[in-house]
């Protein structure tokens, strides 16, 4: 099955897809086929209420989320993989960063963003940038991290484990994680003074679940309902100080047109 992107333009985003999506077998024949296929990242199928329930989707013979060797592969050799909306969080931390100050980039892969951000500016020092993994993730980081000379930057596999920060940093992972709403929040030792979010998925609607394929492997994928996860944030005592678009990301599930989710976002949160 060859998908024209027009087609799952219109599948995705216009009723047709919704039409579409109530002929017997039609949705199960384009889940088989997105889910499948390792050659494209980035395909979304079905809508699911919890992340248990999309897990039971995944075929057994696909890696199932990031915790494997060829998903922790990916970023090897592209280690400053530099999207244009990270310049907003980039923004900040020139802003925030200071002699001694420890961030913790939670879902940071092998320090995407730590090679990205010191490509253009120098760190403070005895500063410390500790990245928050999966094991497969925490190896292959640790190794590059040596070929590098990175001496700034650290691995944990365990948000718990990590030490008091004045800055907490995700950048496109927390959708990925069942238990990140709330964990974010309660994990770590102590309540950093500074949450910067990028890459979020979030909608005026209901939240849901959904498998994204991003082609070494597949995992659910969260979207939240904006006014909910602001919210949490705000009665844990946090003020959000800025919001960006990420234009160049959005969430299309075909045949389900009304969970499109048009772009991403970022936020920046600051203890009150």
């Amino acid at each position: 099955m060859n998908w024209n992107p027009l087609f799952k333009i219109a599948v995705a985003q216009t009723p047709i897809g919704r039409v579409l999506g109530r002929i017997p077998f039609v949705e199960k024949g384009y889940a088989r086929h997105a889910l499948g296929r390792t050659d494209n990242g980035g395909l979304f199928t079905g809508v699911y209420d919890t992340y248990a329930a999309a897990h039971r989707d995944i075929p057994p013979s696909r890696n199932q989320g990031w915790d494997n060797e060829e998903s922790a592969s990916i970023w090897l050799n592209h280690i400053d993989r530099m999207q244009p909306t990270a310049y907003a969080p980039f923004f900040w931390l020139s802003a925030l960063l200071r002699e001694g100050t420890t961030i913790i980039d939670y879902g940071g892969s092998i320090g995407l963003s730590y090679y990205s951000y010191v490509k253009r500016r120098k760190l403070p020092s005895r500063a410390r940038w500790i990245v928050v993994e999966v094991p497969h993730l925490v190896a292959a980081g640790e190794k590059i991290a040596r070929r590098e000379n990175a001496t700034q930057l650290e691995f944990v596999n365990d948000l718990s484990r990590t030490p008091p920060a004045d800055i907490l940093l995700s950048a496109g992972s927390l959708q990925f994680i069942d238990d990140s709403g709330r964990g974010i929040l309660e994990k770590p030792p102590a309540a950093p003074a500074h949450i910067l979010l990028n890459k979020l998925p979030l909608t005026d609607g209901p939240a849901y679940w959904t498998l994204q394929n991003f082609g070494p492997a597949i995992s659910p994928y969260r979207i939240y309902n904006d006014r909910d996860f602001l919210g949490h944030f705000e009665n844990a005592g946090y003020v959000l100080r800025d919001r960006w678009a990420v234009p160049e990301l959005s969430c299309d599930v075909p045949f389900h047109p009304e969970r499109f989710v048009r772009h991403l976002s970022g936020l920046y949160f600051e203890k009150a």
